[in-house]
C-alpha cells in the first residue's frame, strides 16, 4: 500500500464512529503497555522508481505510553525488524539485507479537545526522536564462491570471460547475506557508523475494546539521517551499483502495524446493583403517580406538593408569582409590583416612608417603636429534654467504619463530631432504663460497642459514672435476640461515589449524612426512610440541591439489598408530568 493511502486510511477510518455526547470533565487514562506487529516498507536506492517502497518484511514493536493530559501522551517505543532489497537486471545485480533496531521517545496528540469524551474510537498523530541501528549485508557467495552474472541473465560458477567458460554450470542464489557491505570496499568509507538518528512521524486510530484493552492501527514513517541502510549511495563503486548511482536521498522506512494495548489503571469492581438496574434506571419510574394537591404535577417532582386546590401553578408545581418577588399571587397584596426586589413580606413595594419607619425601629433606643407581645406563661411547663443515647461505634474524625453497612441498617442512626472523634449513636431517651434496654438489645445483635452515653451541660456526650452504670445494669429489662429495627427495610439516598474522599464541607446542608467505603469508593448517603416513596421524594430534593446522580438504596439485616428484593418494582411507563 502506498504511504499516502495508508496514512489517509488510518485517519479517515475514525470519522463518524464516535459514541455519546461530550461531558464536562475529561478523564486521563493510566499508563499503557502495547505490543504491535506489522510490515516495513523501505525507501532507499534500489528499484528506485519515483522513490517507491520495498515492502513485505515483518516488524515488531513494544511500547509504553504514559499520559500527560487527556489529549497528550508520551510514548517510549522499541522496534525490531528487517529490511531487504533485490535489484536484478542484465547490467545491475544488487541485493542487501539489514536488521533494524530502533528506540525512541514520541509525543502523541489525540484531539481530545474536539471529540466526545465517551467515544469508542480515537484518532491520533505522533512525532518523536529515535536512534536506529542497522547492519547492511549483501549476498555475494554461494558455498564460498562468488556469483558470476552472465549476459544471458544466468548465474554461473565461472566468469563469462574465463577461458574455462565452456565448463560453467548454473548456480542458484542461496539468499544468505553473508558479506558486510563495509568490508567489500563498495563505498568510499568502510568505517561509517551503522547507527543513525531518525524522526518518526505518523498517525493512527485507537479503538476501545473494554476498560483495560485497546486495539490500534497506525502508520509511522521513520525519516532517518543516513543513506547507508541499504549500502548504496551516490558514491558507491560502479562495480557494485552496475553504473546506476544512488538517488542521493536518505533512506527511510514506513511501518504499518496493528497492536493491542493494556491499561494499568485500576478499574473499580462493578457495583452488583448495576446488574439489577437500580443505579441505571430513573427512579421516577418506580412507585406510584400520586398527585396529593391535584395540580397536575406528581408528588415525586412537585416542589410544592401541598398547594391549595384551584390555584394557578407553574411547571414545578408551585403557585404562580407574577412579579417574581417571592410571594405567590394568592398571598401577594400587590401582584404586579414595579420593583419586586423591594417588597415586604406581603408583597407590597416598600415606599421611602416605609423604609424610614423600619430604620427608626431598628435604631430605637426609647422603645417608642417596640412591638408589645402578650404571652401566657401560666399553662404548661418546660418540656423535659432527652438526656441519654446509645453509642454503637466510635472512630477518629474522618475515619469510615468498617461495619458501616451494618450501621446503616439502624433506622434511627445519627452521628456527632466531638473533639477529634466521630460517635455513631441511636435513640434519644429520657431515662437510663430505656437507653440501657436498647444497648443490651444491640449488644445481642452483634454491636459490641453498644454503650449508654449521657449528655452534659455543655452538650457533649460522655460515659456514665460508676453509680449511673450500676443503675443502667440493674434497670435494663430482658430483651429478645431479634430486633425489628434490623429486619425492617431502611431506604436511604446515595448522593454520589468518589474515588478520593471529598471534604464533608461540601455536604454541610445534607441531613443524616453517612459515608460508606467499599470497592475503593466512598459512597455518601443521606436520610433514613420507612418506605420507598419518602426516599424517592428526598432523592428529588437532593437532585434539586445539585446532586445529579442521587438514587435510592435499601438496607436490611445489615446488608445492602436490591430494591426489587424488597418489593420496589418499575411501573410500565414513565409517569407523565402535567397531565
Amino acid at each position: 500500500m502506498k504511504p499516502s493511502l495508508t496514512l489517509l486510511f488510518t485517519f479517515f477510518i475514525s470519522l463518524g464512529l464516535f459514541a455519546q455526547d461530550e461531558t464536562s470533565e475529561r478523564k486521563i487514562t493510566g499508563p499503557t503497555l502495547g505490543f504491535s506487529v506489522g510490515s516495513i516498507g523501505f525507501y532507499g536506492d534500489l528499484n528506485d522508481n519515483n522513490y517507491s517502497a520495498i515492502s513485505g518484511n515483518p516488524a515488531y514493536s513494544l511500547y509504553f505510553i504514559n499520559p500527560i493530559t487527556s489529549y497528550l501522551n508520551v510514548r517510549i517505543s522499541f522496534l525490531r525488524g528487517k529490511v531487504r532489497g533485490e535489484e536484478r537486471s542484465l547490467v545491475r545485480n544488487v541485493n542487501f539485507e539489514s536488521n533494524l533496531t530502533a528506540g525512541g521517545v514520541y509525543a502523541e496528540y489525540n484531539f481530545d479537545h474536539f471529540l466526545p469524551q465517551n467515544r469508542t474510537i480515537t484518532p491520533f498523530v505522533t512525532a518523536g526522536f529515535e536512534v536506529v541501528n542497522f547492519d547492511p549485508k549483501t549476498d555475494l557467495l554461494a558455498n564460498g564462491e562468488p556469483y558470476n552474472y552472465w549476459s544471458d541473465g544466468s548465474i554461473r560458477n565461472i566468469p563469462e570471460n574465463s577461458d574455462n567458460a565452456q565448463n560453467a554450470v548454473i548456480v542458484n542464489r542461496d539468499y544468505s547475506y553473508e558479506t558486510d557491505i563495509r568490508n567489500v570496499g563498495y563505498n568510499e568509507s568502510d568505517t561509517y557508523e551503522e547507527k543513525t538518528f531518525a524522526m518518526p512521524v505518523g498517525l493512527g486510530v485507537s479503538m476501545k475494546l473494554n476498560d483495560q484493552f485497546n486495539f490500534r492501527l497506525q502508520s509511522i514513517m521513520h525519516l532517518t539521517f543516513s543513506d547507508y541502510i541499504d549500502g548504496v549511495t551516490p558514491n558507491s563503486s560502479r562495480e557494485f551499483v552496475g553504473g546506476k548511482k544512488g538517488n542521493g536521498n536518505n533512506d527511510h522506512f514506513l511501518v504499518n502495524s496493528i497492536s493491542v494495548t493494556y491499561n494499568f489503571q485500576k478499574v473499580a469492581p462493578a457495583d452488583p446493583f448495576n446488574e439489577e438496574g437500580e443505579e441505571e434506571i430513573d427512579l421516577l419510574a418506580y412507585g406510584d403517580t400520586e398527585d396529593f394537591d391535584n395540580d397536575g404535577v406528581i408528588d415525586l417532582v412537585d416542589d410544592c406538593p401541598n398547594t391549595p386546590r384551584g390555584l394557578d401553578i407553574d411547571s414545578t408545581g408551585c403557585p404562580v408569582d407574577s412579579d417574581g418577588d417571592g410571594i405567590p399571587n394568592y398571598k401577594d397584596e400587590e401582584i404586579y409590583s414595579k420593583n419586586p426586589n423591594r417588597t415586604n413580606h406581603k408583597g407590597v413595594e416598600l415606599t421611602d416612608e416605609m423604609i424610614y419607619q423600619k430604620y427608626l425601629k431598628l435604631n430605637d433606643s426609647t422603645l417608642s417603636y417596640a412591638e408589645i407581645i402578650e404571652r401566657d406563661f401560666t399553662r404548661g411547663g418546660r418540656k423535659s429534654s432527652s438526656k441519654y443515647r446509645v453509642k454503637v461505634s466510635e472512630h477518629k474524625y474522618g475515619e469510615v467504619p468498617e461495619n458501616m453497612t451494618d450501621l446503616l441498617s439502624l433506622k434511627d442512626l445519627s452521628k456527632i463530631d466531638q473533639k477529634d472523634k466521630t460517635i455513631y449513636m441511636v435513640g434519644n431517651y429520657k431515662t437510663i432504663a430505656e437507653a440501657s434496654s436498647r444497648a443490651k438489645k444491640l449488644s445481642q445483635q452483634g454491636f459490641n460497642e453498644a454503650e449508654v452515653l449521657k449528655k452534659d451541660l455543655t452538650g457533649n456526650y460522655s460515659k456514665l459514672n460508676a453509680g449511673e452504670a450500676s443503675i443502667a445494669e440493674n434497670s435494663a429489662v430482658e430483651v429478645e435476640t431479634t430486633d425489628e429495627t434490623l429486619e425492617e427495610v431502611v431506604f436511604r439516598v446515595q448522593l454520589g461515589a468518589f474515588k478520593n474522599q471529598p471534604t464533608e464541607d461540601n455536604f454541610k446542608s445534607i441531613p443524616n449524612l453517612f459515608v460508606v467505603e467499599s470497592g475503593g469508593f466512598y459512597r455518601y448517603m443521606s436520610g433514613a426512610f420507612n418506605n420507598f416513596n419518602q426516599a424517592a421524594r428526598h432523592k428529588v430534593e437532593m437532585i434539586v440541591e445539585g446532586y445529579k446522580g442521587a438514587f435510592v438504596v435499601a438496607y436490611k439485616n445489615g446488608k445492602r439489598v436490591p430494591l426489587k428484593s424488597v418489593g420496589v418494582n418499575p411501573i410500565n411507563s414513565d409517569p407523565l408530568i402535567g397531565e
